[in-house]
């Protein structure tokens, strides 16, 4: 790579040698693989990869015939909510009222600066900054939270397979054929739905469990989510009148218990038959056990397009 590091001194192809702060001096036996240079809104920070080849690699196995698993639901009232009844707190750095006032007068602080003035860049840093430390503090959060779930006595951490780009698109337009005026397609509803899972960041939430896991010789799974708190696990009827908010009764059976844990625990149990290897029975034994109701089918017809109960419980 022709990376050297010398002390506080640094040498990078094309640019030279040049100063920097080094936090961690690299350990001995590893060599330099690669580095990464990138510009944040407070100045420049460089990240190094090492290597140690006499370190064997390591593959994470099951540890015994009856693995514990645990369930993970991932939400915006709580962040996470596991299959054990535990419960993680969702910060919500960016869409809180304070948050949106703060960056809603340095955002207009700019606008009122004269285009292509020094007033105007010191705004726009500040701007910056600001974006900055809600990342920062998201980022330490969800690397604690990551290894709370991680740290469990368990052998297998099953997560939710979400397709969250998909769940962050926008609502398909809808006009009006005969005069061509547009219609409402819900999308003004669910642009603070869109704005709560942004803040959430569930993908990176994800990333750093499986980050962590590895580390610690466990194994994670990513789980088909479809009708996790919807489905009673008593009867296995699925409907989604079921769910009233963060309460789940099911209008078949009368069976009752929060929505969000019993989530979590429907996604243990799902991930418990592909390990114990039922795989193969999972779907049809699905099919079989559970009724899903005439109702629960949806009239949208149309991506993205959510009513004001799906909102509701997506947003729980």
């Amino acid at each position: 790579m022709g990376i050297k590091l010398q002390g506080n001194k640094i040498y990078l192809p094309k640019l030279g040698w040049m100063r920097f702060y080094n936090s961690r001096p690299i350990p001995d036996g590893f060599t330099i693989k690669a580095c990464t240079v990138r510009e944040r809104q407070n100045g420049w920070y460089i990240s190094i990869r090492i290597e140690d080849k006499s370190i064997p690699e390591y593959s994470t196995k099951l540890r015994s015939d009856n693995p514990k698993v645990i369930g993970c639901d991932l939400g915006i009232t709580k962040l996470v909510h596991l299959s054990d009844g535990h419960q993680i707190e969702n910060p919500k750095f960016a869409t809180t009222k304070k948050a949106k006032r703060t960056l809603k007068i340095r955002q207009r602080r700019i606008s009122r600066k004269v285009k292509g003035s020094k007033n105007r860049k010191k705004a726009a840093i500040r701007v910056g900054r600001f974006h900055q430390k809600i990342g920062n503090k998201r980022q330490a959060h969800q690397w604690k939270t990551a290894n709370k779930i991680v740290s469990r006595n368990v052998d297998v951490i099953a997560l939710e397979n979400l397709n969250i780009s998909g769940m962050m698109r926008r609502c398909k337009v809808k006009t009006n054929e005969k005069t061509g005026r547009f219609l409402k397609n819900g999308q003004s509803r669910k642009k603070g739905l869109n704005r709560s899972i942004s803040d959430a960041g569930w993908g990176e939430l994800i990333l750093k469990i499986e980050y962590l896991a590895v580390k610690q010789g466990k194994i994670t799974m990513k789980i088909n989510p479809k009708h996790s708190s919807q489905e009673c696990r008593n009867c296995g009827h699925i409907d989604k009148s079921n769910r009233d908010g963060e309460k789940f009764i099911c209008v078949e059976c009368g069976y009752h218990e929060h929505a969000d844990i019993g989530a979590a625990k429907t996604i243990r149990d799902r991930a418990l038959k592909i390990v114990r290897g039922d795989s193969a029975k999972l779907g049809a034994s699905h099919l079989n056990a559970q009724k899903t109701s005439p109702r629960s089918k949806s009239k949208r017809g149309e991506f993205g397009n959510l009513s004001n109960q799906d909102i509701k419980v997506a947003k729980s």
